[in-house]
């Protein structure tokens, strides 16, 4: 990919050529539905033509948002987004799980996963998740001429966005971007799997 990003950015317009750079979260994808800015419904992914409701979990999330605020926000809009879990979250519940006599957790993100396909919503609710928005599916509306803009419009409505998402407008502001992931990656508190770069 890398590689043809020069021609990317070579020509035309450089307003319509910039790259959003964020990290790729080691989580699980979610899509929750907004109607009138209350959250009216939540599924994963699932096989990527049906998912799964898991409406009630996500509504325990304390990082998501009921409802969004703004005089911005379309009528409706599908948010997508990475549920994942904090390593001192993650070690913490592992702490309690074993001083109960139970088997520790594996890792961070098959817990999350876990924890999203209760049946029962307080089991969900006891675990510490956590949430970033990171892109849209259906909306009613246009709200943001670029996937920069639209994230920011996201935080402005009240949903958490990546700190470390940055536009760049060219290959070497990608690759130092790209370098300053990789720096703080063993100190950002959650796995990351990559970098995702936008167009």
């Amino acid at each position: 990919f890398l590689c043809r990003l020069p021609m990317a950015l070579g020509a035309g317009d450089a307003t319509t050529r910039t790259i959003t750079v964020a990290p790729k979260i080691d989580g699980v994808s979610a899509n929750i539905l907004y109607r009138d800015g209350e959250l009216v419904q939540a599924q994963t992914r699932g096989d990527g033509a049906v998912g799964e409701d898991i409406t009630e979990n996500i509504l325990t999330i304390a990082d998501i948002p009921k409802r969004l605020n703004g005089g911005d926000v379309p009528e409706e809009i599908e948010v997508r987004g990475e549920v994942y879990m904090t390593w001192t979250a993650f070690e913490a519940l592992n702490a309690a799980t074993v001083a109960a006599g139970q088997k520790p957790y594996v890792n961070p993100r098959n817990t999350a996963s876990g924890a999203l396909r209760q049946l029962d919503p307080e089991v969900t609710r006891s675990r510490p998740l956590s949430f970033f928005a990171y892109g849209w599916g259906g909306v009613s509306k246009p709200f943001a001429e670029t996937q920069f803009d639209a994230l920011n419009a996201f935080g402005r409505w009240g949903l958490p966005i990546n700190p470390l998402i940055k536009r760049c407008a060219s290959l070497d502001e990608v690759i130092e971007h790209y370098d300053e992931i990789s720096r703080q990656r063993s100190s950002l508190g959650y796995d990351i799997d990559g970098v995702v770069y936008k167009l």
